[in-house]
């Protein structure tokens, strides 16, 4: 074995299943050395708006991922160093310290991502692989600047491709230098410091993730997606997956390849479980709109010409985000969202188009707070879908509203979920 290493960079990867990156780097026959930087960026500064970019219940989801993953990597053999900084300085001193071959990485498709990666190549032989997709921007047969611009068009041309995506296979053995000292300067961290509470809502880490979905088929969830996916709450109305697939403790394509089985495996329940499937199908969609129109999405103009009707309204925003608008079902979300870190997908829809169109509140602050809140925060699916549903995304119903007391007659018909999460309004009566 050659004594110069390879370092691996664990990002949105943090899993040994399915881990084309990492599957990669230890075909090349040199030791590995994964690693993990808890980036300053993300995780230790604030929205300019007064809050920070990750709160407590993401972070706690992380730490428990990489305790997790530094587990089953130490039954491999090897190990994961936890450091804590700015990536783009420790990876390459790193490098150096171990005299590594090169880094290799998981590619990522959003701008500040793609910075970080721009400035570690300048100083180290980077390279980086595709694996949080179900289709790679080369196994589709369009160029990446030609990405439809209509999600139902990317569906379209994505599933009538011949290509079908399909796991890899899980390492067995990982070989890793002994004594993986770090360089003076670097910062360690110790993920244990991040753990607040005994009984999280969702539980981080691949063994974790794998379990859920274990669990969600078992109970033949899938199998009543279609049926339940509108709900506000309900055992299994969701996967509640999407935590594990943000942080990549779950590999999209080893839950769609399950999907799959599912549908072959019943029929009679294609209908059902057909819409979860083309849940992960958004997720690549989004990720194309972010190769191909890059910071364009971090934008208040979004993707549209015109300049929007939206205002830096911070009252107005501190009583949406506090759950203060009176409108029982807005409030009712918003508190299930601060307190648990999550909310249902028809629930995203509601509060965001009410913050952005009916507020006329700055879009980005709503998907700046999604951020902070959400433990299943993922930049593409959040920074997307607001500027989707705030009309400066690609919806082609730009001006697309809900009337909020049918949402209530439709999907809260005896107000269960409004008067668990928002006990004590006046009525469920909704006046514009």
């Amino acid at each position: 074995m050659s004594q110069s290493p390879i370092i691996y960079w664990f990002r949105n990867d943090l899993r040994l299943h399915d881990n084309p990156a990492l599957v990669t780097a230890l075909e090349t026959g040199h030791a590995v050395i994964p690693v993990f930087i808890f980036e300053d960026l993300w995780y230790n500064s604030d929205f300019y708006i007064g809050f920070p970019r990750t709160g407590d219940k993401r972070k706690q989801f992380l730490a428990e991922s990489l305790l997790n993953l530094q587990r089953n990597l130490k039954e491999r053999g090897s190990n994961l160093l936890i450091l804590k900084g700015d990536t783009k300085e420790i990876i390459p001193k790193i490098a150096k310290h171990f005299n590594a071959l090169k880094v290799v990485a998981q590619k990522e498709a959003a701008w500040e991502e793609i910075s970080i990666e721009r400035q570690v190549a300048d100083k180290v032989q980077l390279d980086l692989i595709w694996g949080s997709m179900l289709y790679q921007p080369d196994q589709v047969d369009f160029p990446v600047e030609k990405s439809p611009f209509y999600y139902t068009k990317f569906k379209n041309k994505v599933l009538e491709h011949p290509f079908s995506p399909s796991p890899v296979s899980t390492p067995g053995k990982l070989f890793s230098p002994s004594g993986n000292s770090i360089p003076e300067g670097i910062e360690t961290f110790n993920p244990d410091s991040l753990i607040v509470s005994e009984e999280p809502v969702l539980k981080g880490g691949e063994s974790e993730g794998l379990n859920r979905m274990e669990n969600y088929f078992t109970e033949r969830g899938p199998q009543h997606y279609g049926e339940t996916r509108n709900q506000f709450q309900g055992h299994n109305f969701s996967s509640k997956l999407g935590s594990w697939l943000a942080n990549g403790t779950l590999s999209p394509r080893l839950f769609f390849s399950r999907l799959k089985e599912e549908q072959e495996e019943h029929p009679e329940k294609q209908e059902n479980i057909q819409p979860l499937l083309e849940q992960l199908i958004w997720r690549d969609y989004f990720r194309f709109l972010f190769l191909r129109y890059g910071r364009k999405l971090f934008t208040v103009k979004g993707l549209r010409k015109t300049e929007p009707s939206m205002y830096d309204d911070m009252e107005a925003f501190e009583k949406w985000k506090n759950a203060k608008t009176e409108q029982p079902l807005i409030d009712a979300l918003m508190n299930e969202l601060n307190e648990t870190g999550f909310m249902s997908n028809r629930g995203r829809m509601l509060v965001s188009f009410y913050l952005s169109k009916e507020m006329q509140v700055n879009w980005q602050w709503g998907a700046a707070w999604f951020e902070n809140r959400l433990i299943d925060y993922d930049v593409y699916c959040n920074y997307g879908n607001w500027a989707y549903q705030s009309g400066r995304g690609t919806d082609s119903r730009v001006n697309r509203k809900f009337n909020l007391q049918t949402q209530l007659n439709k999907f809260d018909p005896k107000g269960t979920f409004v008067e668990r999460w928002n006990p004590g309004h006046q009525n469920l009566q909704l006046e514009f």
